[in-house]
């Protein structure tokens, strides 16, 4: 092996880099709830947009001839993720989504930004929509007596609690909220398939599409499954690869590792523990 190539460890690093690496294509999991930055719970539950945004910059740092995106989520959070759409959008390497069971609302936001999609004729696509919920128990609360009062600033300081019924100008606010949140959804899908915003929106109720019917509608280029991925890969970036190498975080591994042993120690003692040891390398400064 020339000096020049090197396995860089477990995890994260899994694959080889130097020259090599210009023949890789690097895959990155997109699986679950798509969820913003935090503490230890987000790093470990979910499709973490800063973990994700993290391995592309890894990824594009090293070297990797093209990005696959294995994606399988139901959608998420708004910011993480346009966030995580918005990091794919800029970059020079080419990128292909792989649609597993599902790429629904934030999920086909992030897999719109990529040069093609892939999925199955039996996978789920679009969902193009925003929703906003909670929960209300004002009528509940006058069955048993009890009341609420709330004190505050501002009209709006209290909106949304569930202690009491929404007034029509709270509704009206919250629904233009979501309504620019729509506009936007819609027209950065349209920008990213190429396809004209008035067909994007005429779409864009919240139906969910068979992996056929979206490429018929523009939302899919492909139909296949992870060999036709990796070909548009190869199609993209001009080359033929040599391994398609899981980029990981290390941490992900280990937090999962060391918080199912340890929580198996007895009592509140192991799970203390756990919680510990997760705390303690979701911040690398600790151990320095």
């Amino acid at each position: 092996m020339k000096k020049k190539e090197r396995i860089v460890g477990k995890g994260m690093h899994r694959f080889l880099m130097g020259p090599i690496a210009g023949r890789v294509i690097g895959k990155i999991r997109i699986s679950g709830q798509i969820v913003s930055g935090g503490g230890p719970s987000s790093q470990i539950r979910g499709a973490n947009s800063d973990r994700i945004i993290q391995k592309i910059k890894w990824a594009q740092d090293h070297g990797v001839r093209a990005l696959l995106f294995e994606i399988n989520s139901p959608g998420g959070s708004v910011l993480p993720s346009k966030e995580v759409a918005d990091c794919i959008k800029s970059l020079r390497t080419p990128t292909v989504a792989w649609v597993r069971d599902l790429a629904a609302s934030g999920g086909y936001w992030i897999a719109s930004a990529c040069d093609r999609i892939v999925a199955d004729s039996a996978s789920g696509v679009g969902s193009i929509g925003v929703i906003s919920i909670h929960l209300e128990f004002s009528e509940l609360m006058k069955k048993y007596g009890v009341g609420y009062e709330g004190f505050k600033t501002g009209e709006f300081k209290d909106m949304g609690v569930p202690f009491r019924k929404s007034t029509q100008k709270e509704r009206q606010s919250i629904q233009d909220h979501i309504g620019q949140i729509h506009k936007m959804f819609v027209e950065s899908v349209a920008e990213n398939r190429g396809l004209d915003p008035k067909k994007v929106a005429a779409i864009a109720d919240g139906r969910l599409f068979l992996g056929d019917e979206g490429k018929k509608l523009g939302l899919v280029d492909k139909l296949g499954g992870r060999a036709e991925a990796v070909r548009q890969c190869e199609l993209l970036g001009n080359f033929k690869h040599i391994m398609v190498a899981e980029i990981e975080d290390f941490r992900e591994e280990l937090f999962g590792s060391l918080s199912q042993l340890l929580s198996m120690a007895p009592g509140e003692f192991g799970r203390g523990l756990a919680s510990g040891v997760i705390d303690l390398f979701s911040d690398p400064r600790k151990l320095f």
